[in-house]
């Protein structure tokens, strides 16, 4: 017995040697790669539009998905069939039926079947992005053991290769509550997976989805799926990819370009607002990854690409422009400026506001706080107090004031950066109509000083006759937050202060009723 034993023990070995042998290539493998959906059919595809005038089609994704990988298997020695070789149909009945698809793989004794597909929430996608595979029947008790093996590798390929958010690997019975399953797999009669590598309808993957790099990422994780459950031997070379993004709107760039040393290959990037670039069959030594995109600060990585490595570098991209001042208040030389306003200035450019506190001056010296708006493109300078009447100012901001990017500013707008911006104006000259005031001669509600405020901000108002008046201050959404006076006034300008303190920063409206007279006017506060 205990011979039988070891000659049964040595049998197992030899088997389990023999399943696992190392292949040079696919070399007599044959595999059935269906191309989910088609024909931009309504009824039998999936249509997103992630920005105007640009539509994706989830069978065209999946089709030319289905096309790299064809041509990245063949590389290989396999035998490859495609259950559909287009993806325009003249006739909608044209496309092949889940039950067609499936025929194809039967009728060609195909070793595996891949249905290559892409995700969708359903509704308004902000965020979801997984990898989903799916085999024939329950999650633990699979039709056919070595799909679930498969879809158990290529799960985690596709999420490394497209960066989703995990992978899950399940058998369509569980998925579905049923044992109908998927169409396209039920009648297959060896193993069958089908890949949802991501979400087409979360609208980054949407823009990504559309960039043919980026599908050639999915095809390599399938290949290499298929490697690793066939055990081929890996490749030697790696893939160095990335997403590109302007360092200010921190959205994606198009048309960068990128440039691989030393071999001196160059990456074009689309017009898909994916940033996305890659560059495919790298050897394993040190390369540079340079980033030349015009009007860019050009920057470069040195990158130790791995024996069958994946490695990603994203970039942040800096513009090579310098920062000017497009628009004051006051406009330069104004000799007319209120004493009650507050100075602003707009930038080209995104701002580092810390640099701009530093290097903002006023002379004479006021008092007074600095806010920004527009995503740190405009600066408003608020006095503590009202400015002198019939007084020069100058307003610097001096060279060290820099982009977010880091480049100084370009204060005389020459095109050079390195020099200040100086703003020269004068107050109003002082008159009588605050200091001889007497009786207004119509009704009028001001804006409130100063605006942007916090907490404090000041109300005024002319009333030309006794009248019983209601000033009350209302958020957004017409919520009133307060009554500041219900009462009757004598004729005359009238003050009143509005304290913030114990409401959120926002837009608020105040709103005045004397008599038949009416007027709403919007003010900031800033905390």
């Amino acid at each position: 017995m205990k011979r039988w034993n070891n000659l049964l023990g040595f049998i197992i070995i030899i088997t389990s040697l023999l399943n696992a042998q190392i292949r040079n290539d696919f070399s007599g493998l044959k595999f059935c790669i269906d191309p989910g959906h088609g024909g931009h059919n309504p009824a039998n595809d999936r249509l997103v539009i992630p920005d105007p005038g640009v539509e994706f089609w989830e069978s065209e994704s999946n089709f030319q998905k289905a096309l790299l990988l064809d041509t990245l298997l063949k590389q290989k020695n396999a035998w490859v069939i495609l259950t559909r070789y287009t993806n325009h149909y003249p006739n909608d009945d044209d496309e092949p039926t889940l039950a067609e698809r499936a025929a194809i793989a039967n009728a060609n004794n195909v070793h595996l079947f891949n249905s290559i597909h892409s995700n969708a929430a359903g509704g308004t996608n902000t965020g979801i992005n997984y990898t989903l595979i799916l085999f024939r029947g329950y999650d633990n008790q699979p039709v056919f053991p070595s799909a679930k093996t498969v879809g158990s590798i290529m799960g985690p390929q596709i999420r490394n290769h497209l960066r989703t958010q995990t992978s899950y690997n399940r058998g369509d019975w569980s998925f579905y509550g049923n044992t109908l399953g998927l169409g396209v797999l039920r009648p297959l009669l060896m193993p069958g997976t089908l890949s949802e590598g991501s979400f087409h309808d979360y609208f980054p993957e949407t823009r990504r989805l559309m960039n043919q790099s980026y599908r050639k990422m999915e095809a390599y994780a399938i290949l290499k799926t298929f490697m690793q459950f066939y055990n081929v031997i890996s490749d030697t070379f790696g893939i160095i990819a990335g997403i590109q993004t302007d360092g200010e709107t921190n959205k994606p760039k198009n048309q960068t370009i990128v440039r691989l040393l030393p071999q001196n290959s160059l990456y074009y990037g689309d017009n898909y607002n994916n940033g996305f670039y890659m560059f495919e069959r790298v050897p394993p030594t040190s390369h540079y990854v340079k980033f030349e995109t015009s009007q860019y600060i050009n920057d470069s990585a040195l990158i130790n690409v791995q024996t069958n490595g994946l490695h990603f570098y994203d970039k942040t991209l800096i513009l090579n422009i310098p920062p000017v001042v497009t628009a004051t208040q006051p406009v330069k030389n104004d000799t007319n400026f209120k004493v009650t306003n507050f100075i602003g200035i707009r930038f080209s450019r995104v701002m580092d506001t810390a640099s701009v506190r530093r290097g903002f001056s006023i002379t004479p010296a006021v008092n007074g706080t600095m806010n920004w708006y527009l995503n740190n493109v405009m600066m408003f300078f608020i006095p503590s107090q009202p400015l002198q009447y019939n007084t020069y100012y100058t307003v610097l901001i001096d060279s060290n004031a820099k982009s977010i990017g880091g480049l100084p500013i370009d204060g005389n707008g020459d095109g050079i950066p390195g020099d200040p911006f100086v703003l020269n104006f004068r107050t109003e000259l002082a008159t009588s109509v605050e200091s001889d005031f007497t009786r207004p001669n119509k009704f009028e509600l001001y804006q409130n000083y100063p605006n942007p405020f916090n907490p404090l901000t000041r109300i005024q108002f002319d009333l030309p006759e006794m009248t019983h008046v209601i000033l009350k201050i209302f958020n957004v959404h017409g919520q009133e937050v307060t009554t500041l006076i219900n009462q009757h006034l004598p004729a005359g300008r009238h003050t009143i202060d509005f304290d913030g303190v114990g409401i959120s920063s926002g837009i608020y409206y105040y709103k005045i009723q004397a008599g038949s007279f009416i007027k709403t006017r919007k003010m900031l506060l800033i905390k």
